[in-house]
């Protein structure tokens, strides 16, 4: 779970949902508390509240709960996506947080590193600076 300030967690998690490789995944909590299941080319996702049954909703311009696990995961997961095998791990480095990579080749290491110059004191600030310049 994050230790991020909540104001810092909400205007990351608005700059998560600008970026154009963003995109709600199952598994993800909406700051409602929708638990995401599925997500739908109309926009829906299929989820659930913690006490309700199954729902469809609309989360256009609904934020994501950065401070949540499986979120965090998630967004790990579409940086990955995003930068393919050139850069997509990310990794704590004393203070700080850097994301980069391994370069890959044929399924294989080519025994050299990629470092994508987004140094940010947590995580969730380095994955949301890697998913704003992905190619």
């Amino acid at each position: 779970m994050s230790t991020e300030p909540l104001e810092n967690l909400e205007e990351l998690a608005r700059r998560a949902i600008a970026c154009k490789r963003w995109r709600w995944m199952p598994g993800m909590l909406s700051e409602k508390g929708l638990r995401v299941t599925r997500r739908d080319s109309d926009g829906y996702v299929v989820g659930y509240y913690e006490n309700l049954s199954y729902i469809a909703e609309c989360v256009s311009g609904t934020l994501p709960d950065l401070s949540d696990p499986a979120t965090l995961g998630c967004l790990l997961a579409l940086v990955r996506k995003a930068w393919g095998n050139e850069a997509s791990v990310s990794l704590n480095l004393s203070s700080f947080w850097a994301v980069g990579g391994a370069k890959i080749q044929k399924g294989k290491s080519a025994g050299h590193t990629i470092n994508l110059g987004i140094w940010k004191l947590t995580e969730v600030e380095a994955l949301v600076a890697a998913l704003e310049v992905a190619p």
